[in-house]
């Protein structure tokens, strides 16, 4: 077993110590979302892993990890980076994994290409691969494509979308970055408090960001980020961490009063 699988297990086992949650997607559910190098929202860690691992004989590897608020201080991996060296196009890819109780699933993928700015990409057709993957985007502007999926993987009608920004707002910032060695700290942006909801959480996000060189021309592209985000499990998650961590505490409290029960009391 190699250092970072290792490491990836340690992880492992905090995340296999509870049954699954009731927002662990199932494997029909999860084939009908749309995927990111072929990793999809609701894809176990461990089978993430194993994609990762398969997409070069030479990739990089690291596993972000932090002790968990409510779960001891045995780290608990929060994401997967990949690095795939590429003359061509340097390849970096991002797994966000979800955080117990429930067992860890991935709820959010990014893959970023970049390209040697002598050797740009033409935009119309990046795009018209992009088309070709997702299908016809939901909302369009001179760098981002957005396309809206509901949990089913069906297209809901653009118009409200639109309306309300979808391809602009988001619960967290997600920055696909590269491996900062096998191992590093990785805050998981689950352990915050629940935001207000909003109409554009019950959709799965992908976007797609085309960079090109400075200015406004929008001819070629040399930087390509493509996300994919499961807002409603990524809601869900949230509210089953916070739900663990109250239930936690309303249990210690109760303990406490049970032990403050048994003490003697001095005699007056």
């Amino acid at each position: 077993m190699t250092r970072t699988a290792a490491l990836l297990g340690i992880g492992l086992t905090v995340l296999s110590f509870a049954s699954a949650a009731p927002w662990t997607h199932a494997q029909a559910r999860q084939e009908a979302l749309p995927d990111v190098a072929g990793i999809r929202p609701g894809m176990p860690a461990e089978e993430a892993y194993k994609l990762l691992k398969a997409r070069n004989s030479s990739v990089q590897i690291g596993i972000g990890q932090m002790a968990l608020p409510g779960f001891g201080e045995k780290p608990v991996v929060t994401e997967m980076r990949a690095l795939i060296v590429d003359a061509s196009a340097p390849e970096t890819i991002n797994v966000w994994l979800t955080t117990p109780p429930g067992k860890q699933v991935v709820f959010a993928v990014g893959r970023l290409l970049e390209y040697d700015p002598s050797q740009p990409l033409l935009r119309n057709k990046v795009a018209g691969s992009l088309h070709e993957k997702y299908g016809l985007e939901t909302d369009t502007n001179p760098v981002l494509i957005y396309w809206a999926f509901d949990e089913q993987g069906r297209r809901p009608d653009p118009g409200r979308l639109k309306q309300l920004n979808c391809a602009g707002v988001a619960p967290a910032n997600l920055n696909v970055a590269a491996p900062q060695g096998a191992t590093f700290p990785a805050v998981s942006t689950l352990i915050y408090p629940l935001p207000p909801a909003n109409a554009c959480d019950g959709f799965v996000k992908v976007t797609a960001q085309l960079d090109g060189a400075a200015g406004q021309d929008q001819t070629y592209v040399r930087r390509i980020t493509v996300l994919v985000w499961d807002l409603p499990l990524y809601r869900r998650a949230k509210e089953a961490y916070q739900a663990y961590l109250a239930n936690s505490a309303n249990a210690q409290s109760q303990a406490e009063l049970e032990k403050a029960k048994q003490r003697t009391v001095p005699k007056f």
